[in-house]
């Protein structure tokens, strides 16, 4: 077992992806899951304590690197209003090249960049219930 595990949050709208400035690098969204929290209520719950933000998060996981602590990241959407002034919409193209806390994270986003298709079709399967 981990002692920190973090769940992280990928929101692409109009080719732009949500980030997290924090001491001059960037991060994916989202925070430290609690012990015995399910990952993804953990991440419904971070990103509403700590940018005021509701999201839908997709099922599986996009990326599982095994870093350390252990981070785990999702697709997520947001039809909310981004207020919080540590998060930045970033292009897809600039995400490449800005300074970036999780860079194996950053290089596997890369190799396989989501679409807000394939967001949107996952999110929108998993409300069906």
């Amino acid at each position: 077992m981990y002692d920190k595990m973090y769940v992280r949050g990928i929101c692409i709208q109009d080719g732009k992806i949500l980030l997290e400035k924090v001491k001059g690098k960037y991060q994916l969204p989202g925070g430290m899951v609690i012990q015995d929290e399910f990952l993804k209520e953990a991440l419904i719950r971070n990103f509403l304590t700590k940018y005021g933000i509701h999201i839908q998060v997709r099922r599986g996981r996009v990326y599982d690197v095994n870093t350390k602590p252990l981070e785990y990241v999702y697709m997520v959407k947001t039809n909310d209003t981004i207020i919080d002034p540590s998060l930045e919409w970033i292009t897809l193209e600039r995400f490449a090249k800005i300074p970036f806390y999780q860079e194996v994270i950053r290089e596997a986003m890369l190799k396989h960049m989501p679409s807000e298709q394939e967001i949107e079709d996952v999110i929108l399967i998993e409300n069906a219930n």
